[in-house]
């Protein structure tokens, strides 16, 4: 007899069943002959089977229209899935994959009261709704994740993942790839490349046994995202097989081929009722067979637990303390590695990135080895002798090996040598955010800055960019930013981290140190010069000097000098010595007293009533378009804060002098860029400049001022001339009546030059607002009397103050009209100005 599964459903070839060990379906690839009954009768359940009517007691209004609405209600009968409440299933919406975990746990009806420790994934803590369902199905190996310790929660369930999970849930109930067999590569759909290779052989396998399907039969679509009611489908299909797989079936008898005899069916072995002995899950040993050479007995699938008995930090070499529920295999793997077979363990061992050992006895402590791991975090996962893979354990970290506490010295006052007892890698060089070193001033720690960090043979040497005083306490930390940076000897060994560890610059010669030092502030004495121009060295500085000196003789030259008063002249002298050399004076420099400045002439004015720019050395308050101090233009300084430089004007010689104390150390010249534009004259007042007639002010000119010292040039700088010949414009008027005060906003700063036009004021008034020349209305205010002219302290307006008499009189006899103010002399820095005429509301003042 023939016995064949129906091709409508499986696509299987018909076939004799007996006397070969697998069938081939039309696709190509195998079953083992342990499934074939089984996978036929579920096969043709998924196929023809109707799914029961179910009672009003479910009602989700949404689903009418599904195709898997009877799935869906037996799956709502059964507590697997629910809806989403207010009769709502949403058979299209998307399902994440922290639900599906949730479906398949309570279909394989997994344990899930016994949670490990520490929860499996980041995103998944022990407050999540889905936490005892996702660690069951982590336990049973039906989840991994998908990197990083995260399970991917909110991310949508894909096609090709359903069937990972969908086939790696058939596990549970003893059928693994030893059963399926190896059919990833047989896959027929149009976009088979582009399913992911984890995922392909689960992909075969779930189309075959029929718990998925493709898209029109020609498509998978693999990355597509499963929605509610192809979950709900696959889930019920899932179930079936289950059943069907979990039924005990009896072997078919084969019809006899002509002249052969029927075959006497087998018969059933008797059930052993010793149970086998061990640990749970499965025993310390392998069960002894119930019926040699019958039957086989029912297959280990319960996975062992492991379970670490060593601290959570151990040192590479040292072996890690564990125990397994079931004899077997423990493998120790790098935490960032995820394995659900032994295969995948075993190829981490090969590829020396794990260590294993046997596990003789279950509950029994197995240590495994460490050595020639490279440090990091690890876990242990336990694997049983039917195969079965433990969850993992909870986090181990691995360290290096430390070397001993290294010791601290100074070569000198500049290098501080960190000593170890071992050479070290060169490699491996600490930087100055991981060494730190510190000086101590009551409760505050001073920061000593670091020049340089290096590593030679057993020493780091730390060097400082200024010299360390004698005798002074210092603290040194080293904290390495990580372990893959740390300082390491050469065989690998790290440094640990120290600090804050005490050490002081205090060497056994300091007597002689001290001596040397005097002669060296000898000599340098000696070859200096006192004086006050550049090269020299101001006299106090000798006087600083010469006392530093005397004290450092009488500590050396006393017998009874403690070593800590010998240090304290050491370190005394040296900051004299120092200080003494920073005190020579620099060249001297010039520059501009106002960044952008400018010298502001006039073309119109190139002499009133005498007037022109003048440059001198005026003590007035501020300049003026005819005089121009020369300390406000520009500046002359040393690099250094022991001189004060002024700078006079010579009216013998024409020129700007500089003297320091009374002195003079050097001269000021000044040219123009262009002469045939400006011409500069000298007198005994200043240096007068002024444009050409008919200047052409297009044409960029400047004013050059060059300093000498010693009768060489030490710097200059140009000082831009500004051309300007327009009259300042009234921008907004302002009153207040209450205050009597008339603001006459300007676009630039205004000045008063009483030498020429002095500012002055009209001031009219109209009660009628007619001032035409027929007018009788119009009432005159008197200046100085009435009101007074003037400029804001910020030069931005001219304001007009009515005064308590002049407010008398509006108030009392003229309220409400008009003014007429006109301003004259109403000025600009450069002197131009323009008469300025405004007629303005007068209110009714209070």
């Amino acid at each position: 007899m023939n016995l064949g599964i129906y091709d409508k459903i499986t696509n299987l070839i018909p076939i004799p069943l007996f006397g070969i060990d697998f069938i081939i379906s039309r696709g190509g690839f195998y079953l083992k002959r342990k499934l074939i009954v089984k996978v036929m009768t579920t096969a043709a359940l998924l196929s023809a089977c109707t799914y029961p009517v179910h009672g009003a007691s479910i009602s989700l209004n949404d689903i009418n229209q599904s195709y898997a609405k009877d799935a869906i209600l037996g799956l709502v009968e059964q507590g697997i899935i629910n809806g989403k409440g207010n009769g709502k299933f949403d058979p299209t919406g998307k399902i994440e994959r922290q639900d599906f975990a949730i479906i398949l746990a309570k279909a394989l009806k997994l344990d899930i009261h016994s949670n490990p420790e520490k929860p499996t994934f980041k995103d998944v803590p022990e407050d999540h709704y889905a936490y005892a369902f996702v660690e069951a199905a982590v336990k049973a190996g039906l989840i991994k994740g998908v990197g990083n310790e995260m399970l991917g929660v909110g991310q949508n369930l894909s096609r090709q993942d359903m069937a990972v999970f969908l086939v790696r849930a058939l596990s549970v109930v003893g059928i693994g790839k030893d059963e399926i067999g190896d059919i990833d590569s047989r896959l027929k759909f149009s976009d088979a490349a582009s399913i992911a290779d984890y995922a392909k052989y689960h992909v075969a396998a779930a189309v075959e046994l029929g718990l998925m399907k493709g898209i029109n039969d020609k498509m998978f679509n693999p990355t597509g995202q499963a929605d509610r009611q192809s979950v709900a489908l696959a889930a019920n299909r899932f179930l079936k097989v289950k059943e069907e797989l979990e039924t005990p079936s009896e072997t078919p008898v084969p019809t006899p081929k002509p002249g052969e005899e029927t075959p006497t069916p087998a018969e059933k072995p008797t059930q052993n009722p010793t149970p086998p002995t061990g640990g749970s899950g499965g025993g310390s040993t392998a069960p002894s067979d119930p019926n040699p050479g019958g039957n086989p007995s029912t297959p280990d699938t319960t996975a062992p637990m492991v379970r670490l008995l060593s601290a959570e930090s151990v040192v590479v070499g040292d072996n890690v303390a564990v125990t397994s529920s079931e004899t077997g295999i423990v493998y120790f793997v790098p935490y960032s590695l995820n394995a659900s077979t032994k295969a995948q363990l075993e190829s981490f061992v090969a590829d020396k990135l794990a260590n294993k050992t046997i596990v003789a006895a279950a509950q029994t402590e197995t240590q495994i080895a460490t050595l020639n791991l490279s440090p990091g975090d690890y876990k242990v996962y336990a694997v049983d002798a039917a195969g079965n893979v433990s969850a993992p354990s909870n986090k181990i970290i691995l360290s290096a090996p430390l070397m001993k506490q290294p010791t601290l010295h100074f070569f000198d006052g500049r290098s501080l040598a960190i000593a170890y007892e071992e050479t070290l890698n060169p490699l491996f060089v600490p930087n100055v955010n991981e060494i730190s070193v510190y000086s101590k001033d009551g409760e505050l720690r001073l920061p000593q800055e670091i020049k340089r960090i290096e590593i030679t043979g057993q020493y780091i040497l730390v060097t400082f960019a200024e010299p360390q005083p004698m005798a002074r306490p210092l603290e040194v930390v080293y904290a390495p930013l990580s372990a893959s940076t740390a300082v390491r000897s050469a065989d690998g060994k790290l440094s640990p981290a120290f600090g804050p560890t005490a050490v002081q610059y205090l060497p056994d010669n300091v007597r002689s140190l001290l001596e040397q030092l005097i002669s060296s502030a000898e000599t340098l004495r000696e070859n200096s010069t006192p004086g006050n121009t550049v090269g020299t060295y101001p006299p106090f500085a000798f006087d600083q000097l010469n006392q530093a000196i005397l004290n450092a003789y009488s500590a050396a030259d006393n017998p009874n000098s403690t070593v800590e008063s010998l240090a304290s002249a050491y370190n005394h002298l040296y900051q004299q010595i120092e200080a003494f050399k920073r005190s020579r004076l620099k060249p001297l420099k010039i520059s501009l007293t106002e960044e952008n400045a400018s010298f502001v002439l006039n073309s119109n004015r190139l002499s009133v009533n005498g007037m022109s720019a003048r440059i001198t050395d005026s003590s007035l308050e501020e300049d003026r378009y005819d005089i121009r101090n020369i300390g406000n233009l520009i500046k002359v300084t040393r690099d250094d804060a022991f001189t004060e430089l002024e700078i006079h004007f010579n009216p013998v010689a024409y020129g700007f002098e500089i003297q320091s104390e009374g002195e003079t150390i050097g001269h000021i010249e000044i040219e123009t860029s262009d002469p045939s534009l400006i011409q500069l004259t000298g007198g005994d007042q200043g240096i007068q400049v002024a444009p050409v007639p008919n200047v052409n002010q297009d044409r960029p000119v400047s004013l050059i001022f060059k300093v000498f010292e010693k009768d060489a040039e030490a710097g200059k700088i140009e000082l831009p001339i500004r051309f300007d010949s327009e009259p300042p414009t009234v921008t907004g008027v302002t009153y207040d009546s209450a205050q009597g005060l008339f603001l006459f906003q300007s676009a630039e700063p205004v000045y008063s030059y009483p030498q020429t036009i002095p500012l002055r004021a009209q001031v009219d008034y109209s009660s009628n607002g007619d001032f035409g020349q027929n007018s009788i209305d119009i009432f005159p205010l008197v200046d100085r009397e009435d009101f007074e002219a003037g400029i804001t302290q910020d030069k931005r307006a001219v304001m007009i103050q009515l005064t308590p008499k002049g407010l008398s009189k509006l108030a009392g006899e003229l309220p409400g009209g008009k003014f007429r103010i006109t301003i004259y002399g109403m000025s600009d820095f450069a002197m131009n100005w323009q008469q300025e005429l405004h007629i303005i509301d007068a209110p009714k003042t209070q």
